[in-house]
This record gives C-alpha cells, structure tokens and sequence, in this order.
C-alpha cells in the first residue's frame, strides 16, 4: 500500500477533491458520519453510537483485500480490528440514511463512488477514519485515499451541511445538471415500459495540525482547470 495523507483540516479537505463535485454524495456522507454516527466520550475517544456490525446505515465488512490493478498491496494497513465501510446506495440499511445523502443516486456515474471507511474496537470505539473512492467497479483508488483526524471530524461536527459543501468548493455544474435531467427522464421512460442494492500506523502520514499547512502537500491540479479523463465506478 501507498502511505495515506492525513487531513486534519478544511484547507486539507479541500485539497483532497474528495466527494467533489456534484453529483458525488461523499461529502454529504462524511457530515453525516460526523454529526449523527459518532461522538466523543469523556476521555476524548471517537465512538460509534451505533454498531456497524448489525448493517445499520448500509455499513458492512470492508475486507481490505490486495487492489486488483496493484502490486498486490492493500488499500488501508492490515491491522487485527476489522473495518468497516459505507456509502454503497445500493446495499441494505441504506434507506435509513438521510435523504440529503441519497438524493443524487443515479443522476450520474459518479453518484454512487465515494466511500467512509472505519475500524472498530469491540467497545465501539473507531480507531481511524478513511474516505476513498472507486475507480472501477473492482476497485478502490489508492491516490485518493486519506484518513480523516480526529479534529477534523470535530471541526465537521460543528458546521451545517451548507457550510461544509461550500468551504470545500463543491459545486454543481449546469451542464451535469442538464444531462442528470435527461438521463432521469430516460429512466423513468424505461421503467414504465417495464414496470418493474495488527495496526501499522508507520504507513499513515499524521501530520498535528498546529505544524501543517498547504505548502506540505504534493501539488494538486486546480479545480476549475480541465481535468483530464478518468474512468469511474457505475455501480447499479
């Protein structure tokens, strides 16, 4: 596995392009995660308030098996705690996600993509976070891998969803929403005449957020520039 950048701040966030731009659900999915799946116990632990194992919300096991197109190596670090992941909109339990999270399922390919990644301690208590995405229907992309600090989770738990979308850029572009429009109307054609989801942490980059600004990351393509093609995960 590739080592995994760190992001302790929005500035971070950011950068990482993660859950950007619309329709992509991974921003809404991490507020959510933020704010409703988790707290902070007295002696500062990151908690889950509810138990993965049982599919609540659609999270089920995340085996961390060798990237198909890769050397071999892991997505995250093989560690004795298992993880667990969320964000398939086509998985069970995900019905009792909020509507904000769901609500640009299949306008577009990249609707369905991004993914939030935990391990979990027997008591509940969430060891790392990770975001990723996929870039197949195999597999996750390991340069857009990070883990989220335990700040930076604070940090979202204090921001309306408003807030967060629009200090981390995203936007909705008027031509995906022109060509989300046509593929629905397409779709509900089509439906009608058919009538009928041992912990490493030496490979992890923790960088404390006091020490840490932009000028460490690698250089990153501007946003609004042309970005050049990528392949995508569809996921049905």
């Amino acid at each position: 596995m590739t080592s995994i950048i760190t992001l302790n701040e929005m500035e971070h966030l950011k950068w990482s392009e993660f859950g950007r731009p619309w329709p992509r659900h991974g921003l809404h999915l991490l507020h959510w995660f933020s704010q409703t799946f988790v707290t902070f116990d007295n002696n500062g632990n990151l908690v889950a308030l509810y138990d993965p194992r049982t599919q609540a919300f659609g999270f089920h096991r995340f085996e961390n098996r060798p990237e198909f197109n890769s050397d071999g190596s892991t997505l995250l670090p093989n560690q004795n705690i298992p993880y667990y992941e969320v964000g398939n909109l086509n998985t069970p339990g995900v019905e009792h996600l909020p509507d904000y999270v769901k609500q640009n399922h299949r306008r577009h390919r990249t609707s369905n993509m991004d993914r939030v990644i935990i391990n979990v301690h027997s008591r509940l208590v969430v060891d790392k976070v990770y975001v990723t995405q996929h870039e197949d229907m195999r597999t996750f992309d390991q340069k857009n891998t990070y883990r989220i600090s335990k700040g930076l989770v604070k940090i979202i738990r204090n921001l309306k969803l408003e807030d967060l979308l629009e200090l981390t850029g995203y936007t909705v572009s008027a031509n995906m929403m022109v060509f989300s429009a046509k593929r629905l109307e397409s779709t509900d054609i089509e439906d009608a005449n058919c009538l009928s989801p041992k912990q490493m942490t030496q490979h992890v980059i923790d960088m404390p957020d006091e020490t840490w600004s932009l000028s460490n990351l690698p250089e990153r393509r501007v946003y609004n520039q042309p970005r050049r093609e990528r392949r995508c995960c569809v996921i049905l």
